[in-house]
């Protein structure tokens, strides 16, 4: 498993290039969102946040869509993490 910092998950903040962090986890949503064009605006305005709270109101079969896109965790998953 890959392991990142927030420093390098800011910097893929645009819809050629999401990631999003849910808890300690670090998602590339990218081609979801070219999938799904109708969640971008949604998507795109948590990027940069902790969206643990909307991961955890998914179904069991939703998180196993979100598995696909897993690619890391987060190095120190207490930090914040903003856009700049």
């Amino acid at each position: 498993m890959k392991y990142y910092t927030y420093e390098e998950i800011n910097k893929h903040n645009t819809t050629d290039d999401c990631w999003l962090v849910a808890g300690d986890k670090v998602y590339n949503v990218t081609h979801f969102l070219k999938l799904h064009p109708q969640h971008t605006e949604r998507i795109m305005k948590y990027v940069g946040e902790d969206v643990k709270k909307h991961y955890d109101f998914h179904t069991k079969k939703q998180h196993e869509q979100w598995s696909k896109y897993l690619i890391g965790k987060i190095i120190d998953a207490k930090t914040t993490c903003s856009i700049q």
